[in-house]
């Protein structure tokens, strides 16, 4: 095959490349077809810059109406390749086999931009630079070949730590030109790019040389600022606070830069990008969150309008063995369109939501059961006796869109939602959109001296503090609770009750361990409690009835090391594999048996943050295999849905909220004190059905019960329920 290298300019004009050259030759490409004249158009997706060499590759013929001609077979856009890319793009790429890191590192030293010439005219050369086989080079060469005008592309995106995954996914979207895109913008990422957040980028964006005033650039550390406070759980951001975040954030090297950065605000509200309110402060949102609150708002304002079902009291609730509280939570389910009952644990919110269901039977009024996880729902399922579902799958669900809404709404009688602590605003907006008050009553059970949800907003305790709602609060504890329940309640009042004595069969109900000051004897004997305590003596599942809970992830306490001593010493002593040691800053290997748990939403695989699964194989070609509750996910190689996933051994107390385990093995130290109040130990113990094992050290667990600390959230429900009190 000849080979004709064009050495002149190149330009991009509207997508064609348009190639100037000497000679005047005619040339087809496949059945793309050029004029004669002093140049050739090629009609494809191929974006040159300015000055880069352009390679044809194909034969001479003899056309019987043109005469002489190069049939080109290929075009190839010579940009240079960037070294630490490629050997990136080496050792990464799936298809790629045999070829490591070291490998893929000393092909790119020795050849540079010189590789896609000699894999192409001389594959033997890389082999013995490599000391590969042959077999291995000539599937390089396929793939590489294969990939054509991408190549180029591929090893620089790769040189800023880009996965294959991500790669192929912008390579998919905009083609070879995403190089210029980026170099323009490399802030498009962030949108482009899932686990591209600003911080991320924004490294990329200096080792470009991109100026820190690009427009895009002060938009995204704004839009970073909002969407970092709704990770914590706020839905608002004062505007001043925003620009002092932002401020910090940008770093613009001005004495201007904070005015540089309002301009940049005021822009992205006048593009209603972010929504400015002035609720007894001027505060800035994301406009999806606001209207979503003052949706929420407005539901609430009728919750004391009558029940649709004619606010018929069953008449055997004075009769029936309830507490006063819990007679006036049933009344007002019958009541009212909307009713809450919360309580703490042992106050019969359990047994008052049975008694509503008997009603329902009694009454001939359909229901539902719904609470905000798969294990919540289980235990109300297990508790009742009756069905119930995740509040997910009773709005339809599919892990793209949910089939309920105000075109479709559920239809029953009565809805119970147990766990509300748990539901965040966006949550509670779908569901409350699902549901036609003139149809359906609905009561929302929940413990507001628990941890506010995972996702924004703080939902119940804003209905409790506003007292819009109809709403009874359980404070009497009943006599069946047992030990594990009342010594939960007391740390609301500040005390840690001691190791108790009584036994339920191999175990005590509630145990403190609180004589380690130094953290290294904390981990040394949470080990041996896995080594020899908990299954031997006690009769536990270390797997599926154990949960360590900790309040931080760094440290020597903290999920992620804790993760990697548990996954070491439960991989060897229940399957005899020895887990493979994990370097600083680099996340463990996920192994066949090891508890996993989902840190954020993935509507693509329809599996929801905090859900925990088990791995069933990790395949070096296929990918990860996991099974959450029964439905069996597949990751693929170097997946970047991988990152979403964690061991699970030892977890956040916040990411286990609304579950419950037979045993919670709680860490409570000193060295977290900074984190430590009252509702965080409170949520901890209450995790555990059967049994809790407090660790820690005296002054630790006693401090973190005496500190009060309301989890104080910014949310516009805060102010729009402040004037909808109920009379008294």
């Amino acid at each position: 095959m000849a080979t004709t290298t064009l050495t002149q300019s190149a330009a991009t004009i509207c997508g064609v490349v348009q190639v100037l050259f000497h000679s005047g030759v005619n040339f087809s490409a496949g059945l793309l077809r050029t004029d004669a004249g002093p140049s050739l158009r090629f009609a494809g997706k191929v974006y040159v810059r300015e000055g880069d060499a352009v390679s044809l590759y194909g034969r001479w013929e003899q056309h019987p109406k043109f005469g002489h001609q190069f049939v080109a077979d290929g075009l190839h856009t010579q940009i240079e390749l960037n070294p630490a890319g490629l050997a990136n793009y080496l050792a990464n790429h799936p298809e790629i086999s045999g070829i490591g890191p070291v490998k893929a590192k000393q092909i790119a030293d020795v050849f540079e931009s010189d590789f896609d010439l000699m894999i192409r005219k001389d594959p033997q050369a890389v082999a013995r630079v490599a000391k590969i086989s042959m077999e291995t080079v000539r599937n390089l060469q396929r793939v590489w070949i294969e990939s054509g005008e991408d190549n180029a592309a591929m090893t620089y995106l790769a040189s800023y730590g880009l996965t294959h995954y991500q790669i192929t996914m912008l390579i998919d979207r905009f083609g070879s030109g995403v190089v210029p895109l980026l170099q323009g913008d490399p802030y498009l990422l962030i949108s482009e790019v899932p686990g591209f957040g600003f911080k991320r980028v924004d490294k990329i964006a200096r080792r470009l040389g991109t100026p820190k005033v690009l427009p895009t650039r002060l938009e995204a550390g704004l839009l970073y600022a909002v969407q970092a406070a709704l990770d914590d759980g706020d839905c608002w951001v004062e505007y001043e606070d925003l620009l002092d975040r932002a401020n910090e954030l940008l770093v613009l090297d001005s004495l201007d830069g904070r005015q540089i950065i309002e301009q940049q605000l005021e822009a992205l509200i006048r593009e209603e990008r972010l929504v400015c309110c002035p609720h007894e402060r001027l505060v800035v949102a994301d406009p999806s969150i606001h209207r979503m609150e003052e949706y929420l708002a407005g539901v609430f304002r009728c919750a004391a309008e009558c029940n649709p079902h004619g606010g018929v009291i069953p008449s055997w609730l004075h009769a029936a063995a309830l507490t006063e509280d819990q007679c006036a939570a049933v009344k007002n389910a019958f009541t009212y369109a909307i009713s809450l009952m919360t309580g703490g644990a042992g106050s019969g919110k359990t047994y008052t939501v049975k008694s509503i269901i008997r009603a329902c039977d009694e009454f001939g009024l359909s229901f539902e059961l719904a609470a905000p996880t798969g294990k919540a729902a289980k235990r109300l399922e297990q508790s009742t006796g009756r069905p119930a579902q995740t509040v997910h799958r009773l709005l339809g669900f599919n892990g793209h869109r949910f089939a309920k809404g105000e075109l479709d709404h559920i239809e029953t009688d009565f809805l119970v939602v147990d766990e509300v602590s748990m539901v965040d605003v966006p949550l509670m907006h779908q569901l409350f959109r699902a549901i036609n008050l003139q149809r359906t009553a609905v009561l929302l059970v929940g413990d507001h001296n628990q941890l506010p949800p995972v996702g924004p907003g703080n939902v119940l305790r804003d209905m409790v503090q506003s007292g819009a709602i109809p709403t009874t609060i359980l404070t009497k504890i009943i006599r069946q609770a047992g030990v594990l329940k009342e010594n939960s309640t007391a740390i609301l009042s500040g005390v840690v009750r001691p190791t108790c004595d009584q036994k339920v069969g191999e175990y005590r109900p509630w145990y403190v361990v609180n004589n380690f000051t130094e953290r290294d004897h904390v981990r040394s004997f949470l080990e041996k409690l896995f080594s020899d305590v908990l299954a031997e003596r006690l009769g536990f599942d270390l797997i599926q009835d154990v949960q360590v809970l900790t309040p931080m992830h760094k440290g020597p306490l903290g999920t992620i090391e804790l993760n990697i001593v548990l996954q070491r010493l439960i991989q060897r002593k229940l399957y005899g594999v020895t887990a493979p040691e994990v370097k600083a800053g680099h996340r463990p290997e996920f192994l066949p048996g090891d508890k996993v748990i989902q840190t954020r939403n993935d509507y693509d695989l329809g599996v929801m943050n905090g859900a925990v699964g088990f791995v069933i194989a990790n395949d070096p070609q296929l990918g990860l295999s996991v099974d959450f509750e029964g439905e069996v996910v597949e990751l693929g190689r170097q997946s970047a849905k991988e990152q979403n996933l964690q061991l699970a051994y030892a977890t956040s107390i916040h990411k286990m909220q609304g579950s419950e385990f037979p045993c919670a093995v709680i860490i409570m130290h000193k060295s977290h004190s900074f984190m430590h109040h009252r509702n965080l130990l409170y949520t901890a113990v209450t995790r555990a059905q059967e049994s809790v094992i407090l660790l820690g050290d005296r002054w630790g667990i006693a401090n973190c019960a005496h500190t009060e600390q309301v989890d104080k959230r910014n949310t516009f429900l805060s102010f729009l329920l402040a004037d909808a009190r109920r009379p008294v």
